[in-house]
């Protein structure tokens, strides 16, 4: 009997390194609290991973209501720092934001894997807006952002 491989779409996150915050409200931005992947970078510009290294993190949303007179979009954009200061997040580069798109008034429970090189920063945190085609009722659903594996 010959063996076959197989990929699963399996992804596993640490409970100690993971942060939930509410969706924002119509043209509203929030970050979650920063990770802190422990890892200390060599140079205030480079990453301190180990080169060709891959670091996985996971946005999680629950379904939320949109709009049903417009095109609602929630933005998911990943940032990262040397110091845990909120001044000091910037987008962490090639990973745009990602959009979760409403379907029929609802912003569908949607996963994102954010996979990024090793030129990530020490803490690492996920700035979520809302377009103005949004509902204020969004924040009674939340985001989870997880470092995963």
């Amino acid at each position: 009997m010959g063996f076959s491989s197989q990929v699963t779409g399996r992804v596993q996150v640490d409970a100690l390194k993971s942060t939930t915050i509410a969706l924002p409200i119509i043209s509203g931005t929030v970050n979650t609290n920063a990770i802190d992947t422990e890892v200390v970078n060599v140079a205030a510009t480079s990453g301190g991973f180990p080169a060709l290294e891959e670091v996985s993190f996971l946005a999680s949303t629950t379904s939320a209501n949109a709009n049903s007179g417009n095109s609602a979009v929630i933005s998911v954009q990943l940032q990262h720092a040397n110091v845990n200061t909120s001044a000091n997040f910037v987008n962490v580069p090639g990973t745009g934001p990602t959009n979760i798109n409403s379907v029929n008034a609802l912003y569908p429970a949607t996963n994102i894997n954010l996979a990024v090189g090793d030129t990530l920063l020490q803490f690492v945190r996920l700035q979520v807006t809302q377009g103005a085609g949004g509902a204020n009722s969004a924040n009674a659903a939340n985001v989870t952002f997880s470092l995963a594996f």
